[in-house]
């Protein structure tokens, strides 16, 4: 029924259509994916579970993807992590069967809560997919899991004075102005830094092609530019 149903999709004339009828068929995609992916993480988990991949000869689920499926081994890694949404955080994958976070949502948003103490994750996600369903875009949801990280951070275990006298950050200009930022944190500083630069450096969409390091620069930026 589902390839039945893709293929009507795929064969019909695209070009003929107004944008508004594909904008709505194109969000109703991205939807569809979105429970599709619940359903794969929950059928990989008990397939994994059930070490199904030994029947065919392969020695993880990871490998069976590859060889089995045919998808590439890149793919075969968003998978698995679709497959830890439906193992480990239980809020996500219940956003994405009743399609509130996007699939790539979810994942990021995944990788963010993994920093926030355990005894807090399924709170944090469930407020996190909360503010998703009432109209959050992705960069207030970082900014979010930034704000929940800080107020969630261990406390220092040693509040003496000379505790903190190992810090310091330096900031080496050359020539032409270029700077290179070298530092030693103290825990509570460095839960604000990392606060402050998730919230700012949120992907801006499929089309940003930042690297990590980039985002987290031009956030630092923004930032500075802010104050």
């Amino acid at each position: 029924m589902l390839e039945g149903a893709l293929g009507f999709l795929a064969d019909m004339d695209a070009a003929g259509m107004p944008a508004a009828a594909l904008a709505a068929g194109l969000r109703a995609l991205e939807q569809a994916d979105a429970v599709g992916a619940a359903a794969r993480g929950a059928m990989l988990a008990a397939f994994d579970a059930q070490d199904g991949s030994v029947a065919d000869g392969q020695r993880t689920a990871r490998t069976w993807l590859v060889h089995v499926t045919r998808v590439t081994r890149r793919q075969a890694a968003e998978h698995k992590a679709v497959q830890a949404l439906a193992e480990g955080h239980r809020p996500l994958h219940a956003g994405l069967r009743e399609r509130t976070v996007t699939k790539s949502e979810a994942l990021q948003v995944a990788k963010w809560t993994r920093a926030i103490p355990e005894e807090y994750r399924d709170e944090a996600e469930e407020i996190v997919v909360g503010a998703a369903r009432a109209g959050a875009d992705l960069r207030a949801l970082a900014a979010i899991c930034a704000e929940i990280r800080y107020r969630t951070a261990a406390a220092d275990p040693d509040d003496q004075d000379d505790r903190h006298l190992d810090r310091g950050v330096s900031l080496d200009t050359t020539i032409d102005g270029a700077g290179v930022v070298r530092g030693d944190l103290t825990p509570q500083c460095a839960a604000m830094v990392q606060a402050v630069l998730d919230a700012l450096a949120a992907p801006q969409g499929a089309g940003d092609l930042r690297t990590h390091p980039q985002r987290y620069h031009d956030a630092l930026e923004e930032a500075m530019r802010s104050l």
